[in-house]
């Protein structure tokens, strides 16, 4: 398990840091003249006892000690520093890594993630890793190296009382064993319930408003302190449950003490050893079990570290977005899907089946349908937040994946259902998607995204700084804002998932018209549950559990779609 943790650290940084390495051979030098002064001190008390010990000698093995303790911190001090920087710039790395590859991973499987899970795995198992890489290396050399130097040593002496030393040693393992048995399955329940914490503590703190409103603060405090209490119980359980196990643990390494000082004055009565050797065992042995005592917690702690580093490793395991060696551009902007099925990784079932539809480019396009009717996932789709399963999605006869997921932005801009603002200005919102906008564009695509009368009232205007998530504005300000940075971003095809949900009718079609004058040269896609706003679009993609049952515009659907038909009735009457 030890090797495998050292190996790890390559996995997940990508390299092993020759600062690392250095740190680790000081730490056996260190390990070493921490095992020499046993000797020596062997060598002192054996004269005492023999009554042959002189002055010079003494002096020289007073001498050989300190100059071995010298020794021995001139190697930590090299080795600790080492290993701490060596540690941190490995995990520094593993953390860019990690970013890097949740940068290639599906977008959409990021947002199916519990927050609580990802933010556990990304802050406390790596910590977890890293401690250990920076503490416990440096632990693990001495203290696997000195203990074994010393039964050597005490197995030269007397091999009798030496075997007799190791007696209890397999007793010891076998609660070390059962321990961290112990430990990993506490560890993951105490994993699963902080994940389930973190996640319940975010959703009240992102709801409280709507909490408030329906008078249930007070029941969700009540599931939440639940959950509090869950945790509190899964930690008491990871320290207690263990604790049995290695205090037997610690139990069965001193008996072997006993055991072996007990048989040795049985072996004194009958010759077969000296009452020197005895004394000088009892002496130069006490170290040797206070090291495997401390070895064995740190094993526990290995444990610990191990199940991390299996969160971390199942994060990394997730298959990246395949990227073209070469990308290739679209020259034209039609959409065209060509028999595309898709389903959630989670699941068997078809999300969408089927499909194939060609949008045409400089068009406005509408998607409606009842609600699961896959709508949302097609905008997905095109954005490339998924692959597909099967079939494909050509932009200008290419297909996504050829374009590439780093290049795709450039085509596509989408405004997401639940608008997402940046901490900051309401500037340096805008120019998200353009950097380099300048101030009159910016206003100007606010115009036409409603939102400059708005931010006009605003105390500092387009430097109004906003909370977290635009907390400070209404729902429909923070939809405009999101239009108007996807419109500013001038990419050639614009998707809207919903775009116009939270915003008043007058607003909503003063939307359309200003989206009916931008589209020369890009394709449109909207999510529309008023059909009223897209009786203009040029086609309508009429859709049912995951399934294109109708398209064309307006007017044909009305007579040849029943469903159309029956959602603009029902329109008409609400």
């Amino acid at each position: 398990m030890l090797l495998n943790f050292l190996r790890s650290g390559k996995e997940l940084a990508g390299y092993t840091d020759p600062r690392l390495r250095r740190g680790l051979a000081w730490s056996v030098a260190e390990a070493i003249f921490a095992f020499l002064p046993y000797p020596l001190i062997y060598i002192m008390i054996d004269r005492l006892l023999t009554g042959t010990l002189i002055l010079d000698e003494v002096v020289a093995l007073g001498i050989a000690l300190f100059l071995v303790l010298i020794a021995r911190l001139f190697c930590a001090h090299i080795a600790t520093p080492a290993l701490f920087r060596g540690a941190y710039a490995m995990m520094g790395q593993a953390r860019l890594r990690i970013a890097a590859h949740l940068r290639e991973v599906p977008l959409g499987w990021l947002s199916s993630q519990h927050s609580g899970a990802l933010s556990a795995t990304l802050t406390r198992d790596l910590q977890i890793i890293e401690e250990l890489w920076s503490h416990s290396l440096g632990v693990f050399c001495g203290g696997l190296l000195v203990p074994a130097l010393l039964s050597v040593f005490l197995l030269w002496m007397d091999w009798q009382l030496g075997l007799l030393m190791l007696t209890s040693l397999p007793i010891a393992l076998a609660f070390l064993i059962g321990g961290q048995w112990v430990l990993m399955r506490q560890s993951d329940k105490l994993a699963n319930v902080s994940t389930a914490v973190n996640t319940e503590l975010l959703e009240y703190l992102q709801g409280m408003t709507v909490l408030r409103s329906l008078g249930q603060q007070e029941a969700y405090r009540v599931r939440l302190f639940h959950q509090f209490s869950r945790l509190r119980s899964a930690a008491i359980r990871l320290d207690v449950w263990p604790a049995p196990l290695v205090g037997g643990f610690g139990f069965a390494v001193e008996i072997g003490f006993a055991i072996a000082i007990g048989l040795g004055v049985q072996l004194l009565s009958t010759g077969q050893t000296t009452s020197n050797n005895i004394l000088l065992f009892a002496i130069l042995a006490l170290p040797v079990y206070r090291q495997l005592y401390e070895v064995g917690l740190a094993f526990l702690l290995l444990r610990f570290a191990d199940q991390a580093l299996q969160r971390t490793r199942a994060l990394l395991a997730v298959r990246p977005m395949a990227q073209p060696a070469t990308p290739q551009q679209p020259g034209h902007y039609d959409i065209t899907f060509d028999a595309v099925k898709f389903c959630y990784p989670d699941s068997s079932t078809p999300t969408l089946q089927g499909l194939s539809f060609t949008l045409e480019s400089d068009s406005l396009n509408a998607l409606v349908g009842p609600s699961g009717a896959g709508k949302t996932t097609l905008l997905q789709l095109i954005a490339r937040l998924w692959d597909v399963s099967e079939g494909s999605i050509r932009i200008g006869g290419v297909d996504l994946r050829d374009i590439g997921s780093q290049h795709l932005p450039r085509y596509v801009s989408m405004v997401f259902q639940d608008a997402q603002l940046f901490s900051g200005s309401i500037l340096e919102n805008l120019r998200a998607g353009a950097p380099n906008a300048r101030r009159e564009d910016i206003e100007q695509v606010a115009r036409q995204a409603q939102a400059h009368e708005f931010i006009s009232r605003l105390p500092l205007q387009y430097d109004t700084l906003l909370e977290e998530n635009g907390s400070n504005l209404s729902g429909g300000e923070r939809q405009r804002l999101s239009i108007a940075r996807a419109l500013l971003k001038d990419a050639p095809i614009i998707l809207l998932d919903e775009a116009t949900a939270s915003i008043d009718a007058t607003t909503e079609r003063s939307i359309h018209q200003a989206l009916s004058c931008l589209i020369q040269g890009r394709t449109v896609i909207i999510i529309a549950h008023k059909l009223n706003g897209i009786r203009h679009a040029d086609r309508i993609l009429v859709m049912a559990e995951g399934e294109l049952v109708a398209q064309g515009d307006h007017a044909w659907l009305l007579g040849h779609s029943p469903l159309y038909a029956h959602l603009w009735a029902q329109e008409r009457q609400d």
